[in-house]
Formats: structure tokens, C-alpha cells, sequence
């Protein structure tokens, strides 16, 4: 094995997540065995990328179903004081144009555009712009190109879609992406004069539960995402964390030539990730000592919910979720509640990281119903204190 971004065989494998299942990136129940390593040249984190992991990804791909829960309708981000909630492509998009005005034309191509959601949200912001996305398959194309000002989706190698454009987007795409440096350095030649590039992926050290998704095979820092748009031949605009909750986000454009970044620094990432590995397996005995106490409700029905259910053997009496897409119909044969109709006397965990589980857990407590969070990072330092919910005043959830 090999790494798949810089190519060095400086290989070592991160021990932990042997008996933690896994979870797909469209929130599917996967099987057991997270395998994670760490490059010791560029300090990248990432998956096992062998033929075993190949031949899982292409059967999650076989029948993927991107934001099924709430039957395509694009996943919500909430702002973790007040609740409100906004799609993630406008809150995307949004934060990109407090940094610079779109002009009045232009072209954007989405790449791993999905069934269209950022295409959406950005035909209604930018009406006189061409747009174009970019897939493995064509199963969403009735539904891309019936969006205003798609001009087609592409499921062709990148050189060959047409013309250049003076946005590009990968949102929740580079993460899935086996040689994202030379994919990336192809990218370049589809940004037109003046073009930027926007990036978005997961940041686990935020959102341990990312290192459990069976279809990602680079799992990103800071550090090692902005190395790579530096190596392939780009230049940074804007590195941010804060624009969607445990997500990363950098703007950038074309460079004159590539340069070659500092290695990262791989022990100390490598030991981070074990320590999240610890961390999700007590956040599985936390809830299944919870799951005794009384009907167990999980907050939200992605990806952390989805892996949760299955770690706990379905016990499990049902979801809650804010996303008034996602309520009123099952997810994994449970039924998916507003949080203000969790029954009472019902004990609730929030599967989050613990500074937004204490958030959420404020802003949703009630009489009646105890909502637990997990506890905080660096448990295998002994720095772990575990937030326990208290009837009526709940201390964790979301």
C-alpha cells in the first residue's frame, strides 16, 4: 500500500477502529472494520486503499441515494443558538460573496453536483450564469438538467467537458476522490483567468464520526488540505473553518507553478486520530448504557445517527430531527420526530461533537425528557468528562 496523495510508500496503519462499524456517505448502515493510516512524507490522513476498500465503495455506489431521508432535499445546517436553519450550498454560497461580488455572468461547473442542490441554490442567486455539474453516473440528470441554466451534466473525464469556467465547486466531493493531487492539478485547466476554486470537505478533528464513512478515503486537516491545493498548482484565496459546522472550507485560485509545501506533522496527527477512535467507541458504551434506561431516542438521521443505530443493535425507539424535510417518515424503521414530541419520560443522546451537543441540548431542553451528550475529546488522556443529561434539563442532544 501505497499513499494515494503523494504517492510514498511511508506507510503505517492507525490501530482502533478494528470493531467500530461503518456508515456510507448517503447515511447507510455499512459493515465493521474502520482501517485508517497515516502517510509519514505528507502526514495525510486516509483509508485503507486497496482492492477491499474498492470493491466497497463501488457497491456503495451501485445504489446510492443522495439526502433520502428527506426524499432529495438537500441537508440543512443550523445555527446552533438559535436553531435556524439554512441549506448548505446557501450557506456556502453566501459566505463565498462576502468575499467577492459575482459578476453579472459567468460559468460555474459543480463537481459531484449530486441531484443538483448547490445548481439549485446558485441559479436563484446568479440567474444569467451558465451552469454545468459533473457525476459518476446519470441517474440524476432528469432532475440536474431541469434546473434553470444547466447547460448539461457531464459523466465524462473532466478534459472533456467543455469550456472553462470562472467558479468551480467541490462540495463534500474531494474527500471521495482516489489521487486528489492529480485530480486536483487537472481541475486547474478548467478554471478560466481570474477563476476560483471552492472547496469543502469534512474536518474530523471537529467530527470524529467522519473516520467512518466506508466511501471517504482522505480524511483532511488544515494542514494537509491546504499542502495539496499548494501542490496542485493553486493558490490560497481563503482557509476558514467557520462557515458550516465541522466542515472545512478554502478558496482558491490558479497558480503560476506549483510549490511544495512543509510535511505535515504525521505523529501528532495519527495520535489525534486514535484519540477519536477512543472517543467513538465510549460514545457506543455511553448509549448503550442509556438504551437500558428507558425508549432511546437519537437526535438527527445522518451519518452519526445511522452509524449509532447500528452500533446499538437497533435498540433504538426513534429519531428526532429539526429538518422538517427529514420528519414524519421512518429512517431505519423508526419513526423520525420533532424534538418537542419526544415522549416524555424518553431518554435522548445526540450524537454531535460535545461542544455543539451542549448547544443543542440548551436550546431543545424541556421537562420530562433527559437529552445526553458524549463526553469531551482526548479520553485516552483522561481528559474525558461525560455531560450527562438531567430530566427537564437536558445537558446534550443534536
Amino acid at each position: 500500500m501505497k499513499c494515494h496523495v503523494c504517492n510514498s510508500l511511508s506507510i503505517a496503519s492507525i490501530p482502533g477502529g478494528e470493531t467500530l462499524k461503518r456508515v456510507t456517505s448517503d447515511c447507510r448502515p455499512w459493515s465493521q472494520g474502520v482501517r485508517l493510516a497515516v502517510c509519514r512524507s505528507c502526514g495525510t490522513i486516509q483509508a485503507a486503499v486497496d482492492r477491499r476498500w474498492q470493491e466497497d465503495v463501488d457497491l456503495v455506489y451501485a445504489s446510492y441515494a443522495v439526502y433520502h431521508q428527506g426524499q432529495g432535499a438537500e441537508q440543512a445546517v443550523f445555527d446552533q443558538a438559535s436553531g435556524q436553519s439554512a441549506f448548505r450550498s446557501a450557506r456556502i454560497l453566501e459566505r463565498l460573496l462576502s468575499l467577492r461580488p459575482l459578476p453579472p455572468t459567468g460559468r460555474l461547473l459543480d463537481v459531484g453536483c449530486g441531484n443538483g442542490a448547490l445548481l439549485r441554490t446558485f441559479s436563484r442567486m446568479a440567474p444569467r450564469w451558465g451552469l454545468a455539474g459533473t457525476e459518476l453516473d446519470g441517474r440524476c440528470r432528469d432532475r440536474v438538467e431541469a434546473i434553470a441554466n444547466v447547460e448539461k451534466l457531464y459523466t465524462c473525464a473532466l478534459s472533456d467537458v467543455p469550456g472553462t469556467f470562472d467558479l468551480v465547486t467541490l462540495v463534500h466531493a474531494l474527500e471521495h476522490i482516489v489521487h486528489p493531487q492529480e485530480f486536483l492539478a487537472d481541475l486547474r485547466y478548467k478554471l478560466a483567468p481570474g477563476g476560483w476554486l471552492v472547496v469543502e470537505v469534512p474536518d474530523f478533528r471537529s467530527n470524529p464520526f467522519d473516520l467512518l464513512v466506508a466511501d471517504h478515503c482522505t480524511h483532511f486537516t488544515e494542514a494537509t488540505l491546504t499542502a495539496l491545493l499548494l501542490a496542485a498548482g493553486y493558490e490560497l484565496v481563503h482557509v476558514t473553518a467557520d462557515w458550516v459546522p465541522k466542515e472545512l472550507t478554502v478558496v482558491a485560485k490558479a497558480a503560476r507553478q506549483a510549490q511544495t509545501p512543509a510535511p505535515a506533522e504525521a505523529r501528532s496527527d495519527a495520535a489525534l486520530v486514535e484519540d477519536r477512535l477512543t472517543w467513538l467507541n465510549h460514545v457506543v458504551s455511553h448509549a448503550g448504557r442509556l438504551a437500558r434506561q428507558g425508549p432511546l431516542g437519537i437526535l438527527g438521521t445522518s451519518i452519526a445517527a445511522t452509524w449509532l443505530f447500528q452500533e446499538l443493535n437497533a435498540e433504538v425507539a426513534f429519531f428526532v430531527d429539526e429538518d422538517p424535510h427529514r420528519r414524519g417518515r421512518p429512517f431505519l424503521g423508526r419513526p423520525v420526530l420533532d424534538p418537542r414530541d419526544a415522549p416524555e419520560g424518553a431518554v435522548g443522546f445526540i450524537p454531535l461533537p460535545p461542544g455543539l451537543a451542549r448547544a443543542v441540548a440548551r436550546r431543545l431542553r424541556r421537562p420530562g425528557v433527559a437529552w445526553h451528550c458524549p463526553a469531551e475529546f482526548s479520553l485516552s488522556r483522561g481528559a474525558g468528562s461525560v455531560c450527562a443529561g438531567i430530566a427537564g434539563e437536558g445537558s446534550g442532544s443534536r
